[in-house]
């Protein structure tokens, strides 16, 4: 279920936030990710980050920026937020066994109704309020594994990605499908024309270096091969050239 469309119907917020714990409680762990995702590498190397768990942790999440000058929750959030810039909620691991120890459903529910005028991100600003009151229970994530434009729209944001390569790219703002940040377009399309069962190390490669190419210049597409680094290796491993 798309987040945007959920934060305009209060109800329907806490029923999401609440039913991962309360319906499925013989999951022990989960990752949950917003429609808007695209993983470029393998969703394995995602789900180790549970064993980095320290005994406190029970969820993983990257922040939602780390720059103050342009980060949402320090400059305008009337509620409580983690640390001094808070946590993006489109890719979060969680412990589930740990979460209902923890108690997690009746955290939700006096928070929705104390600040309920007040949270018009939905679900990630309740799991901010929790996470504000309980910021040893989360494991920070690098952004690299929930990059959105704001990560490279002013300027290269996030040097992890940069250095290693982008892992989850985050379409946040309909940035796969509108005008504005053409380098997620590019992607986004070279995926979306793959047909399944040809060689994706040719033909997904080869689009997204040619969209990329092709696409208008901006200050996320200056950053290529952060966006290329990751899915390149990937396909790499699992479709190793033939030797010659």
């Amino acid at each position: 279920m798309n987040r945007a469309v959920i934060s305009k119907e209060p109800l329907q917020i806490e029923r999401v936030v609440l039913s991962f714990v309360q319906l499925i409680p013989h999951i022990d762990a989960m990752i949950y990710v917003d429609t808007d995702t695209l993983f470029l590498g393998p969703v394995e190397e995602l789900w180790q980050f549970f064993n980095k768990f320290n005994s406190s942790q029970m969820s993983a999440m990257a922040l939602e920026d780390d720059n103050p000058n342009v980060s949402w929750y320090p400059r305008f959030a009337k509620h409580p937020f983690y640390g001094k810039f808070g946590l993006n909620s489109g890719v979060m691991l969680m412990n589930l066994t740990r979460m209902q120890t923890f108690g997690w459903v009746e955290y939700v529910t006096p928070i929705m109704l104390k600040w309920k005028l007040y949270i018009p991100w939905g679900d990630q600003d309740i799991i901010n309020i929790i996470f504000h009151y309980h910021e040893r229970a989360v494991h920070v994530l690098s952004c690299r594994y929930n990059y959105r434009s704001d990560q490279c729209m002013y300027g290269d944001a996030c040097a992890d990605a940069t250095d290693r390569g982008i892992f989850l790219l985050h379409g946040s703002r309909r940035a796969f499908h509108n005008n504005k940040q053409p380098a997620f377009q590019a992607i986004y399309r070279a995926i979306e024309e793959y047909e399944i069962g040809t060689d994706p190390s040719k033909y997904v490669l080869t689009n997204m270096d040619k969209y990329f190419t092709e696409a208008p210049p901006s200050n996320c597409g200056n950053l290529k091969e952060a966006f290329l680094k990751v899915p390149t290796k990937t396909f790499s491993s699992l479709y190793p050239s033939p030797d010659r």
